[in-house]
């Protein structure tokens, strides 16, 4: 069956000036003055000025002429350009492990190793993807049965191997880790977070914190009354860590034979500051079966989800299966209000899966993995693509064909070229 989307339109933006209007004269700009005034721009002041607008800005800003392509194409000049999604990083198990970069630019894919063939010196036995956060990856990496944590960054290969984490306490176990990154507000710095489980309760009871600073590790409790089971996921942006989670409300409930607790499992986020002291809940909309995907895009946090059960749609004399995927921001922390933004409508074959796996950080684009249940393999799919959904032009589009036997985590990977940030090559 081909594939086609319907949502539900939206306005395009009003163009500030009508077509009745004119421009006025101040804002009018003859273009020979306008070149000349740009000939006079020397190139360290061209990439200064680029350094400090948005990715997407650079980006289009290639298209001005040659020499401010190349100027932004320069290797030496990515170390301070800003950079935008370059793909998804994903592993693949084929008697071995494999890791792979689905990109969705070209511009870096020649300047990152997502193989991380930097660190088979290490003889590592198997190596785990775990988070990314503004261009640097975490990693499980393991001695046969010893386990270690690993930050490095694909595009410069410098990597650090962090000293072991406290040993949890009897009737806990440390499963759960993200890393917490911002080179705006400390470019040499970064935290790992390593949750501490209970075994008997299956919730979060405390995090053991890594700090670059100081070398160390130190034990928080989470603070949080509700019992709180971390998904896959998460967003790191103004001092903030966003954890997306199930939340589990134990309700008494009563059998014949007796009388006991049953719980039920809503979708939330876990909100924590950097000094992990405050630690809050916001629940996400009531909408799906499963916890879908959060990202940062256009400066505002997004969720999306699939909805819990297709629906049937009469076209002509056809019935069309859809799968509805909803796509929300939140629009004020203080008030944990959730708009909704946008409604994907896919014709979804019965075999088909649409996972939702992240969100474009400069247009209003979303991305999925979808493949067929028929191809699930224990924990890994044997056939699967990226595709992606512009939700202004209204267009859906098959990226790429993802490697066979790929895991079903897939994390988002924005480069960063800098070589302050980690050492090269260090086990504390």
């Amino acid at each position: 069956m081909e594939e086609r989307a319907t949502v539900r339109r939206r306005r395009r933006r009003p163009s500030r000036w009508s077509s009745e209007e004119k421009i006025p004269k101040e804002l009018l700009v003859d273009s020979a003055e306008a070149a000349a005034a740009a000939g006079l721009l020397t190139d360290d002041l061209i990439v200064e000025i680029l350094s400090r607008l948005p990715a997407r800005s650079v980006h289009r800003f290639k298209c001005v002429c040659k020499l401010w392509r190349d100027l932004i194409a320069y290797p030496a000049h990515r170390k301070r350009l800003p950079q935008t999604l370059a793909g998804f990083l994903y592993s693949t198990h084929t008697g071995v492990y494999g890791h792979h970069l689905a990109a969705v630019s070209s511009t870096v894919v020649d300047f990152v190793d997502p193989s991380l063939s930097f660190l088979r010196p290490m003889n590592y036995t198997k190596i785990r993807l775990r988070d990314t956060c503004n261009g640097l990856l975490l990693c499980v990496c393991y001695y046969n049965m010893e386990k270690r944590l690993v930050v490095c960054n694909p595009a410069t290969q410098r990597w650090t191997e962090l000293p072991p984490a406290p040993q949890p306490q009897p009737g806990t176990y440390n499963w759960d880790q993200r890393l917490a990154f911002d080179p705006a507000v400390s470019p040499s710095h970064f935290h790992v977070l390593d949750f501490v489980d209970t075994t008997n309760k299956y919730h979060h009871t405390g995090v053991n914190i890594y700090s670059s600073r100081t070398g160390a590790w130190i034990h928080r409790d989470t603070e949080l009354l509700d019992k709180v089971v971390l998904a896959d996921g998460s967003v790191f942006v103004g001092g903030v860590l966003h954890l997306p989670g199930k939340l589990r409300e134990d309700r008494p409930c009563q059998s014949r034979h007796s009388i006991g607790y049953s719980y039920q499992e809503n979708f939330v986020l876990v909100v924590v500051d950097m000094e992990w002291k405050a630690w809050k809940i916001v629940r996400t909309p009531a909408y799906g079966f499963s916890f879908g995907a959060i990202g940062w895009s256009q400066g505002r946090l997004h969720y999306a989800t699939p909805s819990e059960t297709p629906i049937t749609v009469s076209n002509d004399d056809d019935e069309v299966i859809l799968r509805e995927i909803a796509v929300w921001c939140l629009e004020d922390y203080g008030s944990k209000k959730w708009a909704l933004k946008h409604i994907v409508r896919i014709d979804k074959p019965i075999e088909m899966e649409y996972s939702v796996v992240g969100f474009h950080p400069d247009c209003d684009t979303i991305f999925f993995v979808t493949t067929t249940r028929a191809a699930y393999h224990s924990d890994s799919w044997d056939a699967s693509s990226l595709a992606s959904w512009d939700m202004w032009r209204l267009q859906f589009r098959t990226v790429l064909d993802l490697e066979k036997r790929s895991s079903v985590t897939y994390l988002p990977y924005v480069p960063m070229f800098s070589e302050s940030t980690l050492p090269d090559g260090e086990v504390q």
